[in-house]
């Protein structure tokens, strides 16, 4: 069908044919009749013609047939009509496979970039969390937001050839022109249906896969939709894949680096990797989430170029059928959504591979033998699962849109059920909840962290704390996004009701007091009604705090806008009468000792004889007065 068609009805009427084209190690063989074959497409743009022509001969002759069903030579005329029909069929879904695979992806790298762009190409990588969100908000705030986000563009990989082939099979084939006979002999097609939107996690963590729906063939009834939807999706997948490979190998190529720069020392290891390790995997996934939408809208001008037009050119009078139109969408989103669920499994890959979210934090991970989550593993999470979701709320909307078909909007067909939609839904849901578990993470951490210190040094967990609030503390925004939508142990309220970070950040503070008292109370500082050194204790760790987050405190970041400082009355006023008090009871200790100091009178005291040069020196009997007074002293301090 594709090489026999005739030349004189609509493709005469098309542009002149173009020569044959070859590939140059093509296999040869030989046909039925020993012509030299060549195994590549030798087919002319002409050829593509003449088929979609003689397909259009074979319905007529099929119509005609069947008016005249008493005649003796129907049935068997309308068997070998729809022989070569399929055939046909299958020839051009061979070609659009074809044509659609050799494009490639419908992305590439930024051609045209200022000077400012090309910094902001090469400082992606190292990046610091708020200048993502500081770029991403100036890139929804421009009209063109897919320019301004990434480093790749989206085009048509597609020649003109190309393009007015893949036109003239999708006008053939149509809506009707796909299947010949009965409306019994069509396969049915029933769509997948998602409960309330929400796809669940199918397949395991870091597998390259989120959920086995993705994983179906697609079978709309509609073969060349098929053929187009298997064909894209392939190469969109392995374009996002291929992506997120080539940044994890970057990653790791720095982390190496970096580890092998730094002096040598007992190293530590912490479950869910370095902080680095995090804050770069979240990183290389909101680079990624950025990456899918510039390939969902390169998938999207190709369906707009080539699918598009076929839905006011499949019937007669311009209209096209109910089951059509929902084939149509469910092509698109069988390609756009291999892109969403390779992105939704990279970010939870980071949330439960780089950021230990799988591991306890108070027993580990008995199977692989991990220790506990620290407060300072815990925190990086924690910042990493708000960077994520920085990236998500923002950017989320935009890909969701992206995923759509405006031109279903009309119809009460549309893109609430697809795959596709209902991913961009789960990546939000999944991120929320993720990151709320992150951070009660945090504040499990804390409780369950021991305070090894024997003396009344500033405890180690002071530090991790102070650090843990210095990274939550510029997520304000994506805060918020969680409270109002998951409830949360110190903030049980969500929606509009739901407190700022604040409430956090003073629950995080009121765990680190709680394991201060519980330490003060416990018998390592062997704590007699006699002793200071609970007392001593907290004030070290009141001061540091104070100094480190109150009001004054030291500089902690080159922007001001994500300087750290605590000025609120929670804060202030309750670390400042925890210290006054336990100052007071430390001052209150030295009045006891200063009891044992009481004054000699100086005429009890002798000197023996000697020069000037060489002062005065007390004799032995005074030397024992003054030791005794001091034998009190000693012996309570």
């Amino acid at each position: 069908v594709l090489k026999g068609g005739i030349g004189n009805g609509r493709a005469g009427r098309r542009r002149g044919s173009l020569t044959t084209g070859f590939m140059p190690n093509a296999e040869v063989g030989e046909d039925d009749d020993g012509v030299a074959l060549n195994s590549a497409n030798i087919l002319s743009e002409q050829d593509v013609y003449a088929a979609a022509d003689s397909m259009e001969i074979i319905r007529d002759a099929y119509s005609y047939f069947l008016e005249r069903s008493f005649w003796r030579s129907t049935p068997s005329a309308l068997g070998g009509l729809e022989r070569v029909h399929k055939l046909g069929v299958d020839a051009m879904c061979l070609l659009i496979n074809s044509h659609l695979t050799a494009a490639g992806p419908a992305v590439r790298m930024k051609r045209i970039m200022t000077g400012t762009e090309k910094g902001n190409k090469s400082a992606q990588s190292k990046e610091k969390a708020h200048e993502t969100r500081r770029r991403l908000t100036a890139a929804l705030q421009n009209r063109d937001l897919l320019k301004s986000v990434g480093e790749y563009e989206e085009f048509l990989p597609l020649d003109t050839r190309a393009v007015r082939e893949l036109r003239a099979v999708f006008e053939c084939l149509g809506s009707e022109g796909c299947y010949l006979g009965p409306e019994s002999n069509r396969p049915s097609y029933s769509p997948v249906e998602i409960p309330n939107n929400k796809v669940t996690r199918t397949e395991k963590v870091g597998s390259g896969c989120y959920s086995n729906l993705t994983k179906r063939p697609l079978k709309t009834g509609f073969p060349h939709l098929d053929a187009y939807g298997e064909a894209r999706k392939a190469i969109a997948f392995s374009s996002m894949d291929g992506y997120y490979r080539q940044l994890r190998t970057e990653r790791k190529r720095r982390d190496v680096t970096r580890r092998t720069s730094m002096s040598s020392g007992p190293s530590t290891v912490r479950v869910g990797g370095e902080p680095s390790d995090v804050d770069g995997a979240a990183r290389d996934a909101v680079r990624c989430l950025e990456h899918s939408m510039i390939i969902v809208a390169g998938e999207k001008s190709i369906y707009r170029c080539v699918i598009s037009p076929m839905s006011s050119q499949s019937r007669d009078d311009g209209s096209i059928s109910r089951e059509c139109k929902k084939a149509l969408i469910d092509s698109y989103s069988h390609v756009v959504s291999a892109i969403v669920d390779r992105t939704m499994d990279i970010i939870e890959g980071c949330y439960f591979k780089e950021g230990g979210l799988g591991v306890s934090t108070s027993s580990g991970n008995p199977e692989t033998g991990d220790p506990p989550v620290g407060v300072r593993s815990a925190a990086s999470a924690a910042a990493g699962g708000f960077r994520l979701l920085d990236g998500v709320r923002m950017l989320g909307p935009s890909l969701a849109k992206l995923c759509e078909l405006s031109d279903s909007k009309s119809d009460d067909i549309n893109n609430a059920g697809s795959i596709a939609a209902s991913l961009c839904i789960s990546i939000h849901r999944t991120s929320v909840k993720n990151t709320a578990r992150t951070l009660e993470n945090v504040a499990k951490a804390i409780q369950n962290t021991s305070i090894d210190s024997i003396d009344a040094r500033v405890a180690a967990i002071s530090s991790d704390v102070v650090r843990a609030i210095r990274l939550l503390f510029p997520f304000a925004s994506a805060y918020k996004t969680v409270t109002k939508r998951r409830a949360l142990p110190w903030d049980p309220k969500i929606g509009d009701d739901a407190s700022d970070i604040d409430e956090l950040l003073r629950f995080i503070i009121n765990r680190l007091l709680s394991a201060f008292q519980k330490k003060v109370l416990s018998s390592d500082f062997n704590q007699t009604e006699f002793s200071a050194m609970g007392p001593f204790f907290m004030i070290n760790n009141c001061y540091y705090l104070q100094e480190h987050l109150g009001p004054g405190c030291v500089k902690n970041s080159v922007d001001k806008d994500e300087q750290c400082v605590l000025d609120k009355p929670w804060f202030v006023d309750k670390i400042g009468k925890i210290f006054e008090a336990e100052k007071a009871k430390y001052l209150s200790h030295w009045e006891v000792l200063n009891r044992h100091l009481t004054a000699v009178d100086k005429k009890d005291l002798t000197y023996q004889k000697q020069s000037k040069k060489d002062g005065q020196l007390l004799t032995l009997e005074s030397g024992r007065l003054i030791k005794t007074r001091f034998s009190g002293f000693n012996e309570d301090f």
